[in-house]
């Protein structure tokens, strides 16, 4: 039992201080992009001093991998950083509550089989309501901000399912910390080319000068958050059920929200307020429905011995785990707020391994 309470109170301190500790490091590093170049360094400097864990079956595994997941990755990671740089805290976790219709329309325009009920359009319809209920009272989001989070829910959902197809449906050989390799040295190509296009490197001296002791450690803080989140989603998702981890996650959301009203300034009304609890609530009804709709079809369906390792596969996406990633991610089958804030918060690719250890 107190190493239940210990592992959930440590990945509640992890999952909330990514939103947290990337806010506030953006904030003192107005340099969204540099940012992100930073931690992916930072990640990928600390797998390659545990390089005995990675393993690469062969190049074209490595080729496979490194031109596909990392830069859907990069591009969720940039497109996060910039949503955390225009938006307040509340809006962001407020609005990453309506990813599952992304990932809906995303897999509708692949083909992609569909699961949906009542249930599902219910928990989809309350989620849009809250959003709106927010919207309407208190938001302060403007279109580059509103841009940024659709780009980032996008991103993610496109890179959960390219994960996916190269981890279930056309394997690659290579090890979780391969693949957090690979995400971070691939994905600071185009994250270096975005960062020079937008002229960031010619605002680095003038950055460095007016940053504060202050701000270099919230920086350094924001990287080892993003590996530690790895390990404290990992062990908690072998300690808790699947509703437990969810309601962690979604007691983390109103932990992100109270910080950025307490301590930022961030603006709530009793209205918005309502649309917080809405939205919220949905997004955490919509992952247990998705999850008992998903049971549901199991029972009807008994696998073959040949499938059940992909049912396997399947129930697991059902449900909002970091694998999701954050995730997250993931975009589950479903990439859902939960997976969202952790799959687009978590930074570097750390939570990439505790997504993918419930792959």
């Amino acid at each position: 039992m107190r190493e239940l309470i210990a592992a959930s109170i440590f990945y509640m301190f992890c999952s909330a201080g990514m939103s947290v500790f990337n806010k506030l490091a953006v904030a003192a590093m107005p340099l969204p992009i540099t940012l992100v170049v930073v931690q992916m360094t930072f990640t990928l400097v600390s797998v390659i001093l545990q390089r005995k864990s990675v393993h690469i079956g062969s190049f074209r595994d490595a080729v496979r991998w490194g031109l596909t997941v990392p830069m859907l990755f990069a591009a969720m990671l940039v497109s996060s950083m910039i949503a955390m740089e225009h938006n307040t805290l509340g809006t962001i976790v407020v609005f990453r509550n309506i990813a599952p219709l992304f990932t809906l329309a995303i897999e509708r325009m692949f083909r992609i089989p569909m699961q949906v009920s009542f249930e599902t359009i219910a928990a989809l319809l309350s989620i849009v309501v809250g959003v709106v209920l927010y919207h309407f009272q208190a938001l302060g989001l403007t279109t580059i901000g509103l841009l940024a989070i659709c780009l980032n829910m996008a991103f993610a959902v496109l890179e959960r399912l390219m994960q996916r197809h190269l981890m279930a449906q056309a394997p690659v050989d290579i090890s979780k910390p391969g693949m957090m390799m690979l995400n971070n040295a691939c994905g600071l190509v185009p994250c270096g080319l975005l960062m020079i296009s937008y002229g960031e490197p010619a605002r680095w001296a003038e950055v460095a000068v007016n940053m504060t002791p202050g701000g270099v450690l919230l920086v350094f803080i924001s990287c080892v958050n993003g590996l530690a989140i790895s390990y404290a989603g990992l062990r908690v998702q072998q300690l808790v059920t699947a509703t437990s981890f969810m309601v962690l996650t979604n007691v983390n959301k109103f932990v992100v929200i109270l910080f950025g009203v307490v301590a930022l300034n961030d603006e709530i009304t009793m209205l918005s307020g309502i649309g917080v609890v809405l939205a919220m609530g949905g997004g955490l009804w919509y992952g247990r429905a998705r999850s008992r709709l998903n049971e549901f079809t199991a029972v009807a369906v008994p696998p073959t011995d040949k499938g059940k390792s992909e049912l396997k596969d399947e129930r697991e996406e059902a449900s909002p785990l970091i694998g999701r990633g954050s995730d997250g991610r993931g975009s589950d089958g479903a990439v859902t707020g939960a997976s969202l804030d952790d799959g687009a918060a978590q930074q570097r690719g750390g939570h990439r391994e505790s997504r993918m250890a419930s792959a």
